[in-house]
């Protein structure tokens, strides 16, 4: 009864101390704080000195451009329409899905001034372009229709029409598309893991595999890596289709693996960090977890970082699999963790953006908003956020 009572006791003091602990953590360095006037929710996008952002009214502007270096806001554009997705950009162009009632559009804005360039209009529900965010790829502009359909934009020159091709999956929930050597790669919820000509929309190849896609396809070293539903990894020569490998888990596979060198990182739904020799498929070391995953790791030097659903963060040894550092974040990540020179910041639950030293695991800063924020996003060395407050923060 007394080890008991002292256990107890212990347990109790660890967690006073840790609660003393995370409350003298330190708010960051505010740089600058910019108000939109309306909710953002979608992810933030950032290129060559500026920041684009949707905010959710449909009346009024509703696509922002913001200096990133003082966070004043340099053009606005209003669609007429709720806009629910993040902003894509490529070098000259920002494209934006939008919609009023039946009416479905694809606008590409001039990335420096924010006039119209073009649209594409639709009027087939109830299937809009506004619920999965645009890509960019083999210069072109890849939408999906409520996760479905696939459509390819022509995003320059004089086109007679925009679109120059359209996939039909049937129903079946497509994942992001990735593109290489002329390839448009992805994978679906009826099973199978297509790739197209990316000009085109042509069938080059298509494997079957049993079991659904959710998370988009790693393209590296001329092969398309990806997980299942059913808990295993693919691997597949990236212009036949022809099977190469396979490596089963023990859980369903929902994010993006990464690689590096001869590796590739999987998490899967067992809880594990699983490192694969990327030529054989052959098991090089596996970690379990407290809980699973919440997103694709990121590598840095030889530290491979991982937060789970337990509110773990930790750090892994690339070539052994050993942990190196393992840290409270006081709340569940909600983002991929995000680099910014030897720190990774993660988004936890809903209202906070913690920063993690990837060197120690030492917590370095921590942000609270009232409002819900969206995911963190480096820009040039600036953590922006924006939140449902309609404030956008640069965070020094």
């Amino acid at each position: 009864m007394r080890l008991k009572s002292g256990l107890a006791i212990l347990i109790a003091l660890l967690a006073a101390n840790q609660a003393v602990a995370w409350a003298k953590v330190p708010s960051p360095e505010i740089k600058w704080s910019s108000l939109v006037g309306h909710p953002v929710y979608a992810t933030p996008r950032y290129r060559d000195g500026r920041i684009y952002l949707t905010t959710t009214q449909s009346q009024g502007p509703n696509v922002f451009a913001l200096n990133a270096a003082n966070g004043t806001i340099i053009w606005r554009y209003a669609t007429a329409g709720a806009v629910t997705v993040s902003p894509t950009v490529s070098k000259s162009q920002v494209f934006v899905a939008s919609d009023i009632g039946a009416t479905h559009f694809m606008r590409a804005l001039n990335a420096k001034d924010g006039a119209l360039v073009w649209q594409y209009t639709r009027t087939q529900p109830p299937q809009c372009m506004c619920s999965h965010d645009a890509t960019v790829g083999a210069n072109l502009v890849f939408a999906q229709t409520d996760g479905h359909d696939l459509y390819a934009f022509a995003p320059m020159g004089n086109m007679p029409s925009r679109r120059l091709w359209q996939f039909k999956s049937d129903g079946a929930r497509l994942t992001q598309p990735v593109t290489a050597q002329g390839l448009v790669v992805f994978g679906s919820a009826d099973d199978d893991l297509y790739a197209l000509d990316a000009t085109k929309g042509a069938r080059r190849w298509i494997a079957k595999t049993g079991y659904s896609f959710v998370a988009p396809p790693l393209v590296v070293n001329n092969q398309v890596i990806d997980g299942n539903r059913g808990g295993t990894v693919h691997a597949y020569a990236l212009t036949t289709g022809k099977s190469l490998w396979s490596f089963a888990t023990n859980g369903p596979i929902d994010f993006a693996p990464i690689a590096r060198g001869s590796r590739v990182y999987v998490v899967s739904e067992d809880r594990h960090v699983y490192a694969l020799n990327a030529i054989t498929g052959k098991l090089i070391w596996q970690h379990r977890m407290a809980d699973v995953a919440m997103s694709t790791p990121i590598l840095q030097g030889h530290r491979l970082i991982v937060a789970n659903r337990a509110g773990d963060a930790i750090a892994l040894n690339t070539q052994t699999g050993a942990l190196l550092w393992r840290v409270r974040l006081h709340g569940v990540p909600l983002s991929a963790p995000l680099l910014r020179g030897n720190d990774v910041v993660f988004k936890v639950d809903d209202h906070m953006i913690v920063a993690v030293s990837t060197m120690t695991g030492a917590v370095r800063w921590r942000y609270h908003a009232q409002g819900v924020l969206t995911k963190p996003i480096d820009a040039d060395g600036t953590i922006v956020v924006a939140s449902s407050e309609g404030q956008v923060v640069g965070i020094r």
